[in-house]
Order: C-alpha cells, then structure tokens, then sequence
C-alpha cells in the first residue's frame, strides 16, 4: 500500500495536478480519494480508467493492485 501512495503522489507532482484536482476529476471529495489511496474504500472501474488516462498508465491492474 505505501509504495502505490507513493507512486500515486509521485504521479500527481510529475503532472502537476494536485489531489483536490484528483478529487474533482474522479468526483468524489477530498476525504473519499484519501479513504480510497489508503485502501479504506475500493476504486471503482470508472476512476480506474481515469487515474490511468491522468497518468499514461499502460497496466492499471500492476499499478493499482500489486
């Protein structure tokens, strides 16, 4: 779970958006994306697929799951 927090953060600094920008484009707020990072709530099919058009991320499964 820390090295996906820290590849997810390291992601929104290299494209410079920040996690309020996140919150809005998944619409969901602040508090729900950082239940969602810390593995408290899952991740829905749909913000998978826009995390992984953000972030140019080739194999979402690899990125979120492993």
């Amino acid at each position: 779970m820390l090295e996906f927090r820290r590849v997810l953060f390291r992601s929104l600094n290299e494209y410079n958006i920040s996690f309020r920008e996140l919150a809005q484009k998944l619409n969901v707020s602040n508090q729900t994306l950082t239940r969602k990072i810390n593995g408290s709530t899952d991740w829905t099919y749909a913000e998978i697929i826009i995390v992984a058009e953000l972030f140019h991320i080739e194999d979402p499964q690899s990125f979120f799951f492993d």
